[in-house]
């Protein structure tokens, strides 16, 4: 009975022999009315669909199209099949158990005809072939990820003979899988990996059942590339590894971009050189090979002389073009063993290994000198720059490199004050290192002394008409030198290692008058504080902004905190995490001086900013300058695209501002509106509105 439809009812003399075989079958055993309603059933096929017994199940099911199967079609072609052959094999079907949960069956069944011919009933067996229909499921979604996934996929047997490959192998390799199947798993390249490693990975698969970290292979090429390698290990039924499985995605892409983010992190990204975290560094391990070895090393500080002329009569682009000149003319004097780097602004530093005295620095000094001789042809013009070179030597000035770097930097500025080409440092010198002495001290008593204040500038849309935001700014009135300008205490602070205290200090009176703005009633949207790439850094800055929101009673949407991209590029990873916890809280946070760098376009898509902030000197020859409006025109199309708010800072004339306002970019700041006032002036802004708002286009 097993597998085909019922055997013609028995005799008398059988019907125990067959009502037992009926009772005690594994398979479902049945008997329907064509018009579907059960006149037996076995406990066997109660048990399939859920029943208490076969009188159970008869009383449920009164119709079985619509009360059994899922889609009661299936039972019209169940019924098509049987009247046009009287039988029906291996019929397929999913069902409803009596709880409703879906069961697959198997029916084989035939049509029991009377004398006359007429269909009486339909008897038949069921099979649950669930567990089946859900191996072959999961076989069917196995091979669709085997051929769909993208990374490369390899199945080799116990002797590394290859079995299968995906389409994705083929693609990244180049390989067909008729080439490679049958063959030993030839694919990575040995050359580059090492034959015992490479044997080391196999037996750490075969032991442990998983092996995965970074490797290389070759394409049909013979082209090498790097990629994540896993290699898994199924054990046959000796419990030894069977066949191995090889998952390998191309990293190539991957590499390249953690190389870039890295020199990005380095280098300078306007001359390629490195930049002062990396001369620094380098500087204080060549200090230590000077030491071990007996030797002396130069430091060479220089700055372009008119560089700023020239950047504010020519623009920023020749300005750009004549550092990037100047970087490539220092190259050509130095040695491949001498440290070459960009500080920031126009100044550069060289460091000479193994120098006898100055008279060896003297002769780097001079091929220096004689390379700006020659004029810097940019854009069909020919400018004259010269440098002024500042030298300090390892251990006659200094013993460290940050005191070295300081005294040739002083030596710089004794040239250029006394127009030479260069000086070397001596003894006469430290007085000026004395002022920056003094200047520190005078701001370790700057704070307790209450001489710092805050200016606020106001941030507005000029489409609303009104003011959407205010930008805290510090500014320190000394006691005797009165008000000292923040490019100069600013670098003071952050060497001096004061820069924490001054930056918590500020954010700390910004929300606090935020609170008291709100408190009478005037509130604007938010108030941004710029943070300083130690601030940024600090390990506690969720904490502390979280305690000084509390503090002044300030929803986190309030405070907006800007940034630059350079201190993201510093550690990516850490600068991804700070930001995260910041604007996981509710913090806004925006990029300040967007378009100045070169790295910003890779690193927006990595980091959770809400706004750009165009830099001023996009906006300083607007809107005359062409490509200055194209850049603008590019930034406001990518925020678009990508979700950003835009602000344009140093907006100056109702020129640039309607310029601006034309192309999307409604929200600016800038001394066309106001200059940054003290907080009572801040207040009748509020209160009043600003004039220029309702000229600005």
């Amino acid at each position: 009975m097993t597998g085909g439809a019922l055997s013609p009812p028995p005799g008398d003399d059988d019907l125990g022999g067959y009502r037992s075989l009926f009772e005690n079958a594994v398979e479902g055993i049945y008997r329907t009315t064509p018009d579907g309603r059960y006149l037996d059933a076995n406990p066997a096929l109660a048990r399939i669909y859920g029943y208490d017994g076969p009188a159970d199940l008869i009383a449920g099911l009164t119709d079985i199209a619509h009360d059994l199967y899922v889609n009661p079609t299936d039972r019209d072609r169940f019924k098509e099949s049987l009247d046009r052959d009287s039988v029906v094999r291996n019929f397929e079907a999913r069902v409803y158990g009596k709880n409703r949960d879906i069961i697959w069956i198997s029916e084989n069944a035939r049509a029991v005809r009377n004398a006359e011919g007429r269909v009486v009933c339909y008897e038949g067996t069921v099979q649950d072939i669930s567990e089946r229909k859900r191996a072959e499921e999961s076989l069917r979604l196995a091979a669709a990820v085997f051929e769909t996934v993208g990374e490369a996929i390899v199945v080799t047997d116990a002797n590394r003979v290859v079995l299968a490959v995906n389409a994705a192998f083929e693609r990244i390799t180049d390989w067909t899988a008729a080439e490679v199947t049958g063959r030993p798993c030839d694919l990575f390249a040995i050359e580059m990996i090492g034959f015992a490693d490479m044997e080391e990975v196999w037996r750490l698969a075969a032991s442990g059942g998983l092996w995965s970290g970074e490797s290389w292979a070759r394409r049909k090429d013979a082209d090498p590339f790097p990629t994540a390698l896993a290699v898994t290990a199924i054990a046959g039924e000796d419990s030894a590894a069977d066949r191995f499985v090889l998952l390998l995605r191309d990293i190539t892409s991957h590499r390249r971009d953690e190389q870039r983010i890295r020199f990005h992190a380095s280098h300078d990204s306007l001359t390629r050189l490195a930049n002062r975290r990396t001369v620094m560094e380098s500087l204080a391990d060549a200090i230590i090979r000077a030491e071990r070895n007996g030797e002396r090393l130069a430091v060479l500080y220089l700055d372009v002389n008119r560089f700023k002329d020239i950047n504010d009569s020519f623009g920023h682009a020749v300005g750009d073009e004549l550092l990037r000149q100047v970087a490539r003319r220092l190259k050509a004097c130095v040695r491949s063993s001498d440290i070459i780097g960009r500080l920031g602004g126009d100044e550069f530093v060289v460091v000479l290994p193994s120098v006898a005295d100055h008279g060896t620095a003297e002769v780097c000094i001079n091929k220096v000198l004689y390379a700006f001789a020659e004029p810097f042809a940019i854009n069909e013009l020919e400018l004259f720059s010269s440098t002024s070179i500042g030298v300090a030597l390892y251990p006659d000035d200094a013993d460290n490199a940050e005191s070295l770097l300081s005294r040739a930097d002083a030596a710089m500025y004794h040239a250029k004050r006394n127009g030479h080409a260069f000086s070397c440092f001596d003894t006469d010198m430290d007085r000026q290192v004395a002022d920056r002495v003094n200047l520190e001290n005078d701001l370790r008593h700057a704070l307790a002394d209450e001489q710092f204040r805050l200016a606020y500038q106001p941030k507005v849309d000029v489409a609303l008409g009104r003011i959407v935001g205010a930008e805290a700014l510090i500014r320190w009135r000394h006691p005797e030198r009165g008000d000292v300008s923040p490019a100069l205490f600013i670098p003071v602070a952050e060497r001096a290692g004061l820069i924490g205290a001054i930056d918590d200090w500020v954010l700390g009176q910004a929300c606090a008058q935020m609170a008291r703005w709100r408190a009478a009633g005037l509130e604007p949207p938010s108030i941004s504080v710029n943070l300083s790439p130690a601030q940024f850094h600090d390990g506690r800055l969720k904490d502390k902004v979280k305690t000084v929101l509390a503090k002044a009673g300030l929803p986190p949407t309030m405070l907006e905190l800007e940034i630059t991209e350079t201190m993201m590029a510093s550690d990516v990873d850490r600068a991804i995490e700070i930001l995260e916890q910041l604007t996981a809280m509710g913090v806004k946070v925006s990029l300040d001086d967007f378009g100045t760098g070169y790295s910003s376009l890779a690193y927006l898509k990595l980091f959770p900013v809400t706004t750009l902030k165009i830099d001023r000197t996009f906006v300083d020859d607007l809107p005359d300058d062409a490509k200055d409006g194209a850049i603008i025109a590019s930034i406001m199309a990518l925020a678009v695209n990508l979700g950003f708010a835009v602000i344009a800072e140093g907006v100056e004339t109702p020129g640039q501002a309607k310029f601006l306002a034309e192309r999307g970019c409604t929200t600016m700041q800038g001394y066309l509106f106001s200059r940054p006032v003290d907080a009572e002036a801040f207040t009748q802004l509020l209160e009043h509105g600003i004039p220029a708002l309702e000229q600005a286009y």
